[in-house]
């Protein structure tokens, strides 16, 4: 199931209904949460350069390496410019490094984004992990907000820890145990998502 205003209203309707979520629903109303409409490619080398780092400073070397190389991320761009030139925008050694293998990949056709909207949610992992630079949490992210899969939690990810934990408290800390709790918003768990990083903005 796809991110779409007729899945969001639907998952909407559901999850206001949920017992521990209803709440957060109400008060955050629907969710803006928009169909990909991004290049894939944009959207990946974005979330290598957020990695880690607060929103703030992510946004200020995201816009100096897209004053570098363009408005959008281009493979070809991104390996016309230098290791150094990366550097200077703020990015770290091996995210410069990671930035530019991921585009000599993409470049040199080893990954494919068609392929990869048609793969199960495992082979996407499986297939991006392959790249350095990106785990789980990088490929997870990826299927949310450029494949715009419904379905897709990461209990890796910082601001979903806190708003479990806010939900359900500290036994929510737990990987295994987010996963279980979470069972309960599929096949809605991309949207379930966005309200539990919405507690914790």
């Amino acid at each position: 199931m796809l991110i779409t205003p007729r899945n969001l209203t639907k998952a909407y309707k559901v999850l206001l209904n949920c017992e521990y979520l209803g709440n957060t629903v109400k008060a955050h109303g629907k969710p803006k949460l928009d169909p990909p409409s991004r290049d894939p490619f944009d959207t990946l080398i974005q979330s290598i350069i957020s990695q880690q780092l607060s929103v703030k400073a992510a946004e200020t070397i995201e816009n100096r390496v897209r004053d570098l190389v363009g408005k959008q991320f281009r493979p070809g761009k991104l390996l016309a410019v230098s290791h150094q030139d990366l550097r200077g925008c703020g990015l770290s050694n091996r995210k410069a490094e990671y930035v530019q293998g991921i585009a000599d990949a993409v470049k040199r056709r080893k990954i494919s984004f068609n392929k990869l909207a048609n793969a199960s949610n495992e082979e996407v992992i499986a297939k991006l992990v392959e790249l350095r630079g990106i785990g789980q949490w990088t490929a997870e992210m990826f299927m949310i907000f450029s494949l715009g899969r419904m379905d897709i939690f990461s209990p890796l990810d910082v601001g979903l820890q806190r708003g479990m934990r806010s939900l359900f408290g500290e036994e929510a800390i737990d990987l295994s145990t987010m996963e279980k709790l979470a069972e309960r918003w599929s096949p809605y768990r991309s949207v379930a998502s966005w309200y539990l990083w919405k507690i914790v903005d």
